[in-house]
C-alpha cells in the first residue's frame, strides 16, 4: 500500500509512521536562514529599501537604478518579500513593508548597517562555530586567524559597518539613559569605549549643561572627530588604551557593551582603569551598562558572544555582574532595566578596595 504524504513532506519508510514524520519543511527553512541573512545584507547595500522609499517599482527598474543583473534581481527580492520584507503588488512591482522600512539608512530606528554586520563579518564568523560548541575557544580567531578588533583594524569598510551598527543599536539606550537618569550636579560624563559618540550625544543633547569624553580605539576616535558632531565642542574623542589609560575628571563613567567582549581579567583591567581615573573627582560614579542574558530566549545572543569574542568571554547575569564589580572594587549603589534587555549598574568605589594597583601594558 502507497503512503501519501502531504506536499513537500517526506516520510522515511520502514522507519518512521506517518503520525510521527518530523517537521522537515521548518527545518528546512531554519538551515536556509543564512540565505535570507545575506539577501537582506545585499539589499542594504544596494540601498533598494531607499529606492522603494517613494512607492513601488518594477524589479526591471529596480535592476536598472541599482545597476544588476535584472532576473538575479528579481530572485533576490522575491527572497525578501518571502521573508516579510518586501511585498508583491498587484502590477509584479514591489513594494516596501513597514518591517523592511528600517533598512533604510534615513530611518529613525535604522537597523541597516546592524544587518549588514550580522550577515556578512558575524555571519563569515559562524563558519568556525563547531570549534566554539568543541572547545569553548573563539571562532572567529579560527576563521580569520585574529581577534574581532585586530580584523576590524585592518579591515576599514568593515569596521565602518562595525561602527555605525553600534550606534544604531546604542540610540533606544542612550535616549532612555539620556531621559531617565539625574544629571543634576554633573559636570564632565566620560564614555570608555564610547565608538563615535552617539550615546554621549543623545546624553549631552538633552542636558546642554554637560561637557563629554569620548574614549576609544585612536582608528574610530579618528573617524568620529572628522564630521562636525552635533554636540560641537562640547564633545572630544580622546584615543587611548582603556585598559591602561583613562582620562581623569570626570563626575560621570560610562561603559556600555563593552566587558562582555573581553575574559574575566581584562574585565576587571579595564574596571580597575576607570576606577583609578575616578579616584582624581570625589564623588565620581560609575555607570556599567550590559545586557543581561539570563533566559532561554537569550541563548543565541550569548552563544555568539561565544563565536565572536575572545575565549573565556561569557554573557552576564546579574549575579556574575555584581560578583565582577566586586573583584574590581566597585559597589553597586542600584541595578534598574534599560532598553534590550540592558541592566544598569550606577556604581562607586568600595571603601575596602583599598589602592588602585599602577597600570599595566594591555598585552602583559
Amino acid at each position: 500500500m502507497e503512503t501519501r504524504t502531504e506536499p513537500n513532506q517526506a516520510i522515511v519508510p520502514g522507519l518512521l509512521s506517518e503520525g510521527e514524520q518530523p517537521d522537515f519543511p521548518r527545518v528546512l527553512m531554519l538551515a536556509a536562514g543564512g540565505t535570507i541573512a545575506r539577501a537582506l545584507a545585499v539589499a542594504a547595500r544596494l540601498r533598494i529599501p531607499e529606492l522603494l522609499a517613494a512607492g513601488p517599482l518594477s524589479s526591471g527598474e529596480l535592476a536598472k537604478r541599482a545597476e544588476c543583473h535584472p532576473e538575479a534581481l528579481d530572485r533576490l527580492l522575491g527572497t525578501l518579500a518571502l521573508a516579510g520584507v518586501l511585498t508583491r503588488v498587484a502590477d509584479g512591482g514591489y513594494r516596501l513593508t513597514d518591517a523592511g522600512a528600517v533598512l533604510r539608512s534615513d530611518h529613525p530606528a535604522s537597523l541597516r548597517n546592524t544587518v549588514m554586520l550580522l550577515a556578512e563579518t558575524y555571519d563569515d564568523a559562524f563558519r568556525g562555530l563547531l570549534t566554539t560548541v568543541t572547545s569553548g575557544e573563539s571562532a572567529f580567531r579560527e576563521v580569520f586567524g585574529v581577534s574581532l578588533y585586530e580584523h576590524l583594524a585592518a579591515n576599514p569598510e568593515e569596521e565602518r559597518v562595525f561602527d555605525a551598527a553600534m550606534a544604531e543599536m546604542c540610540r533606544p539606550v542612550a535616549a532612555e539613559l539620556a531621559g531617565g537618569y539625574d544629571f543634576s550636579g554633573v559636570r564632565t560624563v566620560v564614555d570608555v569605549g564610547g565608538g563615535d559618540g552617539t550615546l554621549l550625544g543623545g546624553i549631552l543633547r538633552e542636558h546642554p549643561e554637560l561637557r563629554g569624553v569620548c574614549v576609544d580605539r585612536p582608528s574610530v576616535c579618528e573617524r568620529a572627530a572628522a564630521p562636525p558632531h552635533p554636540a560641537g565642542d562640547r564633545i572630544v574623542f580622546r584615543p587611548a588604551d582603556i585598559f591602561t589609560e583613562i582620562p581623569a575628571a570626570g563626575d560621570r563613567y560610562v561603559i556600555k557593551n563593552v566587558l562582555h567582549d573581553w575574559p574575566t581579567e581584562w574585565q576587571v583591567r579595564v574596571l580597575t582603569a576607570i576606577r583609578r581615573a575616578m579616584a582624581a573627582t570625589p564623588g565620581s560614579r560609575l555607570l556599567v551598562i550590559e545586557p543581561m542574558l539570563e533566559d532561554e530566549i537569550d541563548a543565541p545572543h550569548a552563544l555568539t558572544q561565544m563565536v565572536l569574542c575572545e575565549g573565556g568571554t561569557r554573557g552576564f547575569s546579574e549575579a556574575g555582574m555584581r560578583r565582577l564589580l566586586a573583584a574590581a572594587g566597585f559597589t553597586p549603589l542600584s541595578a534598574g532595566a534599560l532598553a534590550g534587555d540592558h541592566r544598569l549598574f550606577e556604581c562607586v568605589p568600595s571603601a575596602e578596595a583599598g589602592p588602585v594597583p599602577e597600570a599595566r601594558p594591555a598585552g602583559g
